[in-house]
């Protein structure tokens, strides 16, 4: 079972991604013209929060075992299935619309990747420092 700590840190995660999928709700239901695509954005934040999330429960499960390897074999399996599916994601997205890719919508996607990872990368080391202290 997990502990308080950890579903605090979820909460954060799940925090984030309502929130990005509010804000991009609102602006895609305002009249004003963007060129932005919102639905690409609201796929790309989905996504995102999916892995993220997945990727932060094997860096905690990562923490909890006293082998180094299994910590190693998890966090470098974590890194891979993220850089994996990302590259399928934008791969299939840009296969599929081919002259018609969003290009915004691409580096929104690759900007809330960087949210993601920072707070994923944030939450995991608050998590260490309470499992060594």
């Amino acid at each position: 079972m997990l502990n308080s700590p950890v579903r605090k840190a979820d909460l954060v995660l799940v925090y984030l991604f309502f929130g990005f999928t509010a804000i991009f709700g609102i602006l895609w239901a305002t009249p004003a013209r963007t060129k932005i695509d919102f639905g690409a954005l609201m796929a790309g934040n989905l996504l995102l929060f999916a892995i993220s999330f997945y990727s932060f429960r094997l860096s905690i499960k990562a923490l909890q075992h006293k082998n180094v390897h299994v910590f190693v074999r998890l966090v470098y399996s974590s890194l891979l299935l993220k850089l994996f599916l990302l590259s399928l994601a934008a791969f299939i997205y840009i296969a599929r619309f081919k002259q018609e890719v969003n290009k915004p919508a691409l580096f929104g996607c690759f900007g809330l990747y960087l949210i993601y990872t920072f707070t994923e990368v944030r939450l995991v080391m608050q998590q260490s420092k309470r499992k060594n202290a």
